[in-house]
């Protein structure tokens, strides 16, 4: 379970710094960071990289949206859909729980809330419920 959150974070980070991601650049980043082959397909099966089809068309925020993310987290937002790394249901989910938080919402907090959103998509861990829960897989 380490190894994977070691991953989406190394993940998430990948798809900020580039402009252009895609499956066989993360896998490549990952494999030279030192994860086996079926550890990095493992992560991709948790975080459903596996269709890097960009979507038709950007996300556009409300003025209660525009007002609570930063620029350069609304551009992460969009880079993240238009990558294909998370569909669209994954997008609304960290909008409206970004939305829920106190202040302002930068890149970081939009990291961490979407890692703890694929995780518990994968019903590895509970964090609204507070309790945590791994599967072997």
């Amino acid at each position: 379970m380490d190894k994977i959150l070691i991953a989406l974070n190394m993940i998430v980070d990948f798809v900020e710094n580039y402009e252009l991601v895609d499956e066989l650049d993360i896998a490549t980043m990952l494999y030279k960071s030192g994860f086996e082959s079926y550890e990095i397909r493992q992560v991709f099966s948790y975080l459903d990289f596996g269709n890097f089809t960009p979507a038709n068309g950007v996300r556009y925020f409300s003025k209660s949206e525009k007002e609570k993310f930063t620029e350069a987290g609304m551009q992460y937002i969009q880079k993240l859909q238009l990558s294909g790394a998370v569909d669209l249901l994954v997008i609304e989910e960290l909008i409206d729980r970004c939305m829920d938080s106190d202040g302002k919402v930068d890149v970081e907090n939009i990291k961490q809330t979407l890692l703890y959103i694929l995780i518990e998509r994968r019903k590895l861990v509970d964090f609204n419920n507070g309790n945590i829960d791994e599967f072997d897989n």
